[in-house]
């Protein structure tokens, strides 16, 4: 029984897994739109108690949010122009000084440069018109999602409560008791994303001080893109640690770059993973193991977003299971009472 039990049990994740799939263009702007939702509603319920309207609240808090995102993209992207002459420059040496280092040892770059001939050798009209259509259909997907993700949020951030009652009592249990689930979802995801928040920011300030230390320029900039971006796993780290190298390769050299690419890897992979699963931890009340664990297994299974809310999903489950243990303790308890009172 156990064994069919076990069976039964991986085939119907299997189904939910690969059904999900399915449907991941309207499910991960749905799934970011409820986190968002958690996270910041307190601001729209602030903003109402000193007579804001609601929805009026939460356009301004959406507003808020698309300000915070173009300005940090904008930085990048501006900080990246305004150094690309001297990137260009201090790349083109660095290759030329590789090259005579490989020389001294009888090697050259000649492979790599047949390589990079023989793959632009292959692209012909039908791989462009291939990867143009390619990058349509991603932009278009994304144009859409991103619509999805906006509509669904303002309306979250909006009807908050209502829609947290109304789902509180339509979950197949009692509605004080589903209610008590959902604000225990709703507190893990905020305590994670504080914990994340608090980690954020020794990295970026040490990543900073380096650069200030090393007299390169930009150095708030790369602050301020290492701690927004922090928030997205993975590729925020990549997309943050690129930019800072390229500054320095710009603005300082080789040198410079390499100094700042070890203090990039250390803080980041380092300092980030301890402090950060220290923290997360805390505040999800779950041991560094199990939280590390869950989002590798989290990653594994649903890529960046699985990565990002695989620990408050972990702490949300456990809460939710000492909740439920604990209203039918009391349930029979008063059930016990009841009875007592009853043959008395």
């Amino acid at each position: 029984m156990s064994a069919w039990l076990l069976l039964g049990i991986a085939g119907l994740l299997t189904v939910a897994y690969l059904g999900l799939a399915r449907v991941s263009a309207l499910l991960i702007p749905l799934v970011v739109a409820v986190v968002l939702g958690m996270i910041f509603h307190p601001l729209v319920d602030r903003l109402a108690r000193v007579s804001v309207p609601r929805g009026i609240g939460a356009a301004l808090v959406m507003l808020g949010l698309v300000a915070i995102t173009a300005s940090a993209i904008w930085l990048a992207v501006a900080g990246v122009i305004d150094q690309w002459p001297l990137i260009t420059e201090q790349v083109e040496n660095g290759f030329a000084r590789v090259q005579v280092w490989l020389g001294d040892f009888g090697l050259s770059l000649e492979g790599v440069r047949n390589l990079w001939e023989s793959v632009s050798s292959g692209s012909g009209a039908g791989s462009v018109s291939g990867i143009v259509q390619s990058g349509f259909s991603s932009a278009a997907a994304f144009a859409i999602g991103l619509f999805i993700g906006a509509f669904l949020l303002f309306y979250l951030l909006k009807d908050w409560h209502l829609l947290r009652e109304w789902t509180g009592g339509h979950i197949g249990l009692p509605e004080d008791l589903g209610g008590g689930l959902i604000e225990d979802a709703t507190t893990a995801i905020r305590r994670y994303f504080w914990g994340l928040t608090l980690a954020n920011i020794p990295v970026a300030l040490g990543i900073g001080v380096a650069m200030w230390i090393l007299g390169l320029p930009l150095a708030a900039t790369v602050v301020l893109i290492t701690f927004v971006t922090a928030y997205v796993p993975y590729l925020g780290a990549i997309f943050s640690g690129a930019f800072t190298v390229l500054i320095a390769l710009g603005a300082g050299g080789l040198t410079d770059a390499l100094i700042m690419l070890g203090v990039v890897l250390v803080t980041q992979n380092a300092l980030q993973t301890i402090v950060q699963t220290k923290l997360t931890s805390d505040q999800l009340s779950l041991h560094p193991i199990v939280n590390l664990g869950s989002t590798i297994v989290g990653a594994t299974f649903a890529g960046l977003l699985g990565a990002t809310l695989s620990a408050p999903l972990v702490a949300t489950l456990v809460a939710a299971n000492a909740r439920v243990r604990e209203y039918y303790r009391q349930n029979a308890e008063q059930d016990q009472r009841d009875a007592q009172g009853a043959e008395e």
